[in-house]
């Protein structure tokens, strides 16, 4: 495999990328290659123009691609060229499937992919692209996580030059749509992919709770007052033409399988005070606001990095949010993509209107983070194995010395958060525990049960059978799932469940009692399946 990148800019034209192209042996040899196309403006005539050049000039190559982002900001800038990149396999091959969602709902369109799935061989992983803000991924991944859980999916929703203006396009050889939704499956037995969520953001502040929100997106009320008074009271904020720029560098934090996700607020509803997000933020759900700081962000994604360099990969391909380029500024952002080109120097890069990322827990939309895919073909080589990571000279003005005065005050947030969490947490004590035998009470009992149910979502329940044996536990768990394994879904078609069964001990914890249920669960399927696991 091999991976090449081209940035079209005053030193590099698209005919003359065109010419190198066409002189490389992997070209020349046939092998079966794609061509990603990042265009950095969504008018459509240049477009339309670029990819009958390529398309014409490259027969040999599938073209793919979409519309980046624009700068969220006056004080930063969105990437001022086209970034193409080629992937050739010697090996292995991939698919591409194209869904125009005039037509059909991101669900149907994920049913029909499912089916097309089905055909693959070897399929590894999905390369998922969409345009129109409007068009939710999160079905159509549903749809391929109902087939096979383990298939990572990555990539980005197209951007749009301004917020507001979403004129966001991806392409699939001559083809531009504006509501669409692309997939590319990468197949092969050689293939192999290793992924980095990378987002550096902290939950700060209390916690607060949905109280009414809906399918669309839209979150009409948190604590029982309106969704907008959140960034009114903590930050100042009023409804005006900066709300987007203001907020930001400040999303909603919430928790899904384990992992911390940032909701971006896109817009505001003036008249009731709601506020707009790409997905649902179902009612609830508990949330807080976010925040980072330069240092984070740079930390989380240099050791990721410094990870991922021991995959050896041959490929790279980094999807970002414009946000981070907006907290951090133009030279950080474009160090956090330093890091990655030293495990790869020809790494890819682009900017969308979200991420991408479904794997190991992780649905799949996200905001404000840094996805990163590497892929290689066949095993590592012992000429591969004797290369060295090349760290990046980082400024230690930003680390060291002199503090700014903005973070000053955010690590004066985090210490009153940390205070004032540790109190709440003293006061719950108190409330829960029995005085005399320091025993939980009831009220502590259903807190903690609520907590743990609540932490596990999408496709993963938690059943608790009081006075139950280990035969009696099994019969259950066992009738369970061969009660499922026996019927046909008018959606999903036949399915089965693993499952991880456990009983109480009196030395457990909380803790140790789940981690029991999860090592359970993973041994359940990855040993075939359709089974209970007891431990």
């Amino acid at each position: 495999m091999k991976q090449y990148r081209y940035i079209l800019n005053d030193r590099l034209t698209l005919e003359e990328m065109i010419a190198e192209i066409q002189g490389l042996p992997e070209y020349v040899k046939g092998q079966k290659g794609l061509l990603q196309i990042v265009e950095q403006d969504c008018i459509v005539e240049p477009i339309e123009e670029d990819l009958r050049r390529l398309t014409h000039s490259l027969p040999k190559l599938q073209v793919i691609g979409m519309t980046s982002h624009g700068a969220l900001s006056k004080e930063t800038h969105s990437i001022p060229y086209t970034v193409c990149t080629v992937l050739f396999f010697e090996k292995s091959s991939f698919e591409v499937d194209v869904y125009d969602c005039h037509v059909m709902t991101p669900r149907e369109a994920g049913k029909d992919y499912k089916c097309a799935l089905r055909g693959y061989e070897s399929t590894k992983a999905v390369l998922m692209m969409s345009s129109d803000f409007s068009l939710c991924p999160e079905p159509f991944i549903d749809c391929i996580n109902e087939l096979d859980c383990e298939l990572v999916v990555f990539g980005a929703l197209a951007g749009t030059k301004r917020m507001g203006d979403d004129k966001s396009l991806v392409f699939v050889g001559n083809h531009i749509y504006d509501r669409a939704i692309l997939a590319v499956a990468f197949c092969g037995e050689e293939l192999h992919f290793a992924y980095d969520y990378n987002l550096g953001f902290k939950s700060l502040g209390k916690e607060l709770v949905v109280t009414k929100s809906d399918d669309r997106g839209i979150v009409y009320e948190i604590d029982n007052k309106p969704a907008f008074d959140i960034y009114r009271e903590h930050l100042g904020v009023e409804m005006n033409e900066y709300f987007f720029e203001n907020t930001s560098s400040f999303p909603f934090m919430l928790r899904q399988n384990g992992h911390y996700l940032a909701r971006v607020a896109l817009d505001y509803r003036e008249d009731v005070g709601a506020l707009e997000f790409a997905v649902q933020i179902p009612e609830g759900s508990t949330v807080s606001l976010g925040y980072a700081t330069e240092q984070y962000l740079l930390e989380e994604s240099y050791m990721n990095a410094k990870r991922m360099f021991g995959f050896h990969p041959q490929a790279v391909m980094i999807y970002a949010c414009m946000s981070r380029r907006m907290l951090v500024g133009d030279d950080l952002a474009e160090m956090e993509f330093d890091f990655y080109e030293n495990v790869n120097p020809n790494a890819t890069w682009a900017h969308g209107y979200g991420e991408i990322l479904h794997a190991n827990g992780l649905r799949g939309f996200l905001n404000a983070s840094l996805v990163a895919v590497v892929i290689r073909e066949g095993e590592v080589t012992e000429e591969e194995k004797k290369r060295t990571f090349k760290d990046v000279d980082v400024p230690q003005e930003y680390f060291i010395g002199f503090k700014p005065l903005s973070s000053r005050l955010v690590r004066f947030l985090e210490a009153t958060t940390s205070d004032l969490r540790y109190a709440v947490d003293q006061l719950f004590r108190v409330a829960s525990l029995d005085e005399l035998t320091q025993i939980y009470n009831r009220r502590a009992l259903n807190h903690f049960i609520q907590q743990y149910i609540d932490n596990y979502g999408g496709e993963e329940f938690i059943m608790i059978s009081p006075y139950s044996s280990e035969e009696k536990a099994k019969q259950v768990a066992e009738s369970i799932r061969a009660n499922v394994a026996g019927l046909e879904f008018e959606v999903a078609g036949h399915i089965t469940i693993s499952g991880g069964l456990t009983l109480l001990r009196p030395d457990d914890t909380l803790d140790s009692v789940f981690k029991r249920i999860d090592d359970a669960l993973y041994e359940a399927k990855e040993t075939g399946r359709n089974k209970i696991v007891y431990r």
